[in-house]
């Protein structure tokens, strides 16, 4: 690996065993020397972003609450009821703008893109945040509804495209989509990156991202491979691992 292609570190959500989509996870990222910061978006009824993975919330009650049925305040209501803290994405942006950091916005849905775009001219936010979680026609949508902010076309794991003779037909396809779409790149589960994928991507100036990654040997492959950034639970690892580069 050159010095010259030595990948950004994502902190994945939840990284250094802190909470998912939670403030500690976020401080813990930086503290991490991590280049981007992941979190989860989805939308409440009246379009504000929640930071969570799942559709719904629950606590020790018992209890739920699906995020898409309810507006944002009934939300933070219920989610301080069952003693849940939902870190508000006006404290995140601010926090990455300041730290001259990237926000990756996981979206699970586009209902928040709105309020996203207000956000984004807020804090002077729109070189600071980047879009994954989207296939081909989400990230179209998104491209169109986000102006200014890019957006990656995501790749799940899919065994059959593994199979000989497939996998090239498929680093074709996702490279043509990527472009097609007008997305900045590709962000693929690190099981279905190969370096013939990498190689191809370059040649077509299509930086490829992976997720998540979390064993070292993994770590180690995937920067052998060149690819542009690398999602992890372990940003420190991981920092350290890129510094040594003795492998």
């Amino acid at each position: 690996m050159s010095e010259g292609c030595m990948p950004l570190v994502t902190a994945h959500s939840g990284c250094e065993g802190t909470a998912k989509n939670s403030l500690a996870s976020v401080l813990a990222g930086l503290d991490g020397g991590a280049d981007i910061i992941e979190v989860d978006i989805r939308s409440s009824l009246d379009g504000v972003p929640v930071l969570h993975h799942d559709p719904a919330i629950g606590g020790e009650s018992g209890r739920t609450m699906l995020l898409s049925g309810h507006t944002y305040k009934e939300i933070i209501a219920f989610a301080g009821s069952e003693g849940i803290a939902l870190t508000p994405l006006e404290t995140v942006m601010a926090l990455i703008v300041e730290g001259g950091s990237v926000l990756n916005l996981d979206l699970k849905d586009i209902d928040c893109l709105g309020y996203i775009n207000g956000l984004a001219d807020t804090y002077g936010a729109r070189d600071s945040i980047i879009i994954s979680g989207c296939g081909p026609e989400q990230a179209r949508q998104v491209i169109g509804l986000l102006p200014g902010v890019q957006v990656l076309l995501n790749a799940y794991y899919d065994p059959a495209t593994m199979e000989t003779g497939r996998y090239s037909a498929f680093v074709h396809t996702l490279c043509t989509e990527a472009i097609e779409v007008g997305s900045c790149g590709i962000n693929i589960d690190y099981m279905m990156c190969r370096e013939e994928l990498v190689l191809h991507a370059r040649r077509r100036f299509v930086p490829v991202s992976v997720w998540t990654v979390d064993d070292e040997s993994d770590m180690q492959q995937m920067a052998s491979y060149g690819v542009f950034s690398i999602t992890t639970h372990h940003p420190r690892h991981l920092r350290t691992l890129l510094g040594e580069r003795n492998w």
